[in-house]
């Protein structure tokens, strides 16, 4: 065992955390050249629609739906940060029996269980009150081919992250409209009461990668070719709560949570199991080290 300075290190942090939006940069260039790339970007979030049969918590604040929709069934994760509202835009707590649509970023990794389990970033309830959700794309004019936007000085603008927006950044991204009624025109008009962009504060991302990268030229070690880094203090400092078991720790923010036991490789993710290339361990007094494939999970 020994520290050194690996390459793939920062190589692995950089690429993990910004490739998706050299992506988005790439899929931006090439949204004219065909209709099935622009229906790919308009389908980027899953809509999932059913209802709430029952609703647990578990001991780190996650609430587990499970949903009945015809035939199937399915389970929601829903943390402390997933936008919850109604079909007005007012925020309400999920209870059982609520009819709902939940909209998942179909670029999240899934979790391989049954029944299906998504981590929704957007879950919408279904009142009696008048009130309509689109999620699409608009352009510089905020229109699309079937709806323009008329912003009026009441209407809410905010993101993921509960961060007001300028009106200019909703162009050409992933946004969802709550409005009640529209005009016959083609496009239909309408005045939205609110708009979520569904993306979270890049500026805090960024800000938490400068970080990390601080902890990681220091403090790490080098195990069986593996490069090990200090679990508590990146997790923490990542916004991760960190909660010791006396043989390991529960890592949990938002709707997820990971179990980890020092001297094993399979790790709990949610309800699910995944491996490590190699075993957390105690490296140091009380600090327990994991792989840093690890901090590309945390950061995603």
């Amino acid at each position: 065992m020994k520290k050194t300075v690996p390459f793939a290190l920062f190589a692995i942090l950089v690429g993990g955390a910004f490739a998706p939006a050299i992506l988005a940069s790439e899929t931006s260039s090439k949204e004219n050249e065909t209709t099935k790339e622009e229906e790919q970007v308009q389908n980027k979030f899953l809509k999932l629609t059913g209802t709430l049969a029952s609703l647990e918590r578990n001991e780190n604040g996650l609430l587990y739906g499970l949903i009945e929709q015809q035939d199937d069934v399915f389970h929601i994760v829903v943390g402390e940060h997933t936008v919850v509202v109604d079909n007005t835009g007012k925020q309400v707590e999920l209870q059982e029996g609520m009819t709902f649509t939940a909209y998942v970023d179909g670029n999240k990794p899934m979790i391989l269980i049954y029944p299906p389990q998504y981590v929704p970033d957007l879950v919408v309830v279904q009142t009696e009150e008048a009130g309509f959700v689109e999620v699409a794309q608009f352009d510089e004019n905020f229109a699309n081919e079937s709806l323009k936007l008329n912003m009026s000085d009441e209407t809410v603008i905010e993101n993921l992250s509960r961060t007001a927006v300028d009106a200019k950044d909703i162009v050409g991204v992933d946004v969802a409209v709550f409005y009640k009624f529209t005009t016959f025109s083609i496009p239909a008009q309408t005045t939205p009461s609110k708009i979520v962009v569904l993306s979270y504060d890049e500026e805090e991302l960024s800000q938490e990668m400068v970080k990390v990268q601080a902890i990681l030229k220091n403090d790490f070690y080098e195990v069986n070719g593996v490069t090990m880094v200090p679990l508590r203090l990146i997790a923490e400092t990542l916004g991760w709560t960190v909660t010791s078991t006396g043989k390991g720790a529960i890592v949990s923010k938002e709707n997820v949570s990971f179990t980890i036991t020092r001297g094993e490789k399979m790790y709990g993710y949610n309800r699910a199991v995944n491996y490590f290339e190699e075993a957390p361990a105690l490296l140091e007094p009380k600090k327990t080290y994991v792989p840093v494939e690890f901090v590309d999970r945390l950061l995603h």
